[in-house]
C-alpha cells in the first residue's frame, strides 16, 4: 500500500468481531489496513531518509536489542522466513551496518551482529519510530495502552497456536508457480 490516500481518513463503522459478516469484520484485515497506514510512515523514514527497507529496521532494532545471533534464529524471531531473512542481511551486510562471523569450531554457523554504523543508524530511526508509535496511541491512556497490550500478546499466542494446527502440508511451492500453478478454473458458483 502507498501513502494513505485520503478516503481512509473517513473512519469506517466498527468491526463486528463477535458476529463476521464481511471482509470488514475481520481481524487480520483491519490489523493488515492498520499496518498498511501506520507502517507506511514507517517504511517512508526508513528508505527515503535512511535508505534502508522496514525489514531491514526490524533485522536492526532487533539485533540491539537482543545482541549477536544466528541468521536462523534471527528469521525465527519473525514472521520472515529463512531466504528472506537472508536477503534482508546480505542487504545489511552490504550497507555495513551488520557483520557475520563464522562460529568457531563449525563453519556450517555464523552469528551477525549489528556493526558500529549499525548501532548508530539504529539510534537516529529508533526516537523517530517511537515518535510515530506515540502519535498513533495518543488517545490510549495507561490502562487503555496496557489492555491492549495484554490483548496483543493473548492475540499472538493464540495465532502461534491456531497456525500450527492449520499448518499445511509441504511447502507453498511459490519456485514452482505457487498459487498460479494450484489454480485450475474459476470456482463454481455457490
Amino acid at each position: 500500500m502507498g501513502f494513505p490516500k485520503a478516503s481512509l481518513a473517513v473512519p469506517d463503522p466498527l468491526p463486528h468481531f463477535e458476529n463476521p459478516q464481511s471482509i470488514f469484520d475481520l481481524l487480520n484485515f483491519q490489523l493488515h489496513e492498520f499496518l498498511g497506514i501506520s507502517g507506511s510512515l514507517v517504511t517512508r523514514i526508513c528508505e527515503n531518509e535512511y535508505g534502508i527497507t522496514r525489514e531491514e529496521w526490524q533485522f536492526a532494532a532487533m539485533l540491539a536489542e537482543l545482541g549477536g545471533m544466528s541468521p536462523s534464529d534471527l528469521a525465527a524471531r519473525t514472521t520472515v522466513d529463512r531466504s528472506q531473512a537472508s536477503k534482508t542481511l546480505r542487504g545489511l551486510m552490504t550497507k555495513g551496518l551488520v557483520d557475520r562471523q563464522p562460529v568457531p569450531g563449525d563453519g556450517r554457523k555464523a552469528r551477525v551482529q549489528l556493526t558500529e554504523s549499525g548501532m548508530q543508524l539504529y539510534w537516529q530511526i529508533f526516537p523517530r519510530v517511537v515518535q510515530v508509535h506515540n502519535e498513533v496511541m495518543q488517545d490510549f491512556n495507561t490502562d487503555e495502552r496496557e489492555a491492549l497490550a495484554r490483548a496483543m500478546h493473548i492475540l499472538r499466542v493464540r495465532a502461534l497456536a491456531v497456525a500450527q494446527r492449520h499448518k499445511p502440508e509441504g511447502a507453498s511451492g511459490r519456485r514452482q508457480g505457487g498459487s498460479r500453478a494450484i489454480w485450475k478454473k474459476s470456482p463454481s458458483p455457490l
